[in-house]
């Protein structure tokens, strides 16, 4: 198995067994498949170039793609709830923590899980599901300086 990758002209990943024209690509490479903002949700898909393996069992494709969601750790719980789905790395699966990771083989399953994660994130936020509660206010007013 190789071990890094570049991107043609076309955007196709091809081996590339010369660490050093590997490195030089890598250092200026435009390697974003997709980055999009929704509110503070950041997700961003890129191409890795070292192939990476699948957590799924029996799945022996090369993992080239990654989607990763950028946000505050409730946030990201959240999703993962409403996802019921455990999408976190394997790192974070081992380790602890929490994390939203999402592999592919293929430019286009990567893009087209791209905008799924988006569509997803979006429709949680447009229907109130990532809404966290205000602390700025107490939740049980208790009486002060005895007051009735």
């Amino acid at each position: 198995m190789n071990l890094h990758y570049i991107l043609d002209d076309d955007g196709n990943p091809v081996p590339e067994p010369d660490y050093i024209k590997w490195a030089t690509w890598y250092e200026t490479a435009e390697r974003h498949i997709g980055d999009t903002t929704l509110g503070d949700i950041r997700v961003s898909t890129v191409f890795l170039s070292l192939p990476h393996v699948s957590k799924e069992i029996g799945n022996d494709d090369m993992m080239l793609y990654e989607t990763m969601v950028f946000a505050d750790e409730a946030t990201l719980k959240r999703l993962l709830e409403l996802a019921e789905t455990d999408d976190r790395s394997i790192f974070s699966q081992v380790f602890g923590g929490i994390d939203i990771q999402k592999r592919y083989a293929t430019r286009a399953e990567a893009e087209q899980g791209h905008k799924n994660m988006c569509i997803f994130i979006e429709t949680c936020l447009t229907n109130g599901l990532l809404a966290q509660p205000s602390y700025d206010e107490p939740l049980i007013d208790y009486p002060r300086n005895n007051e009735p």
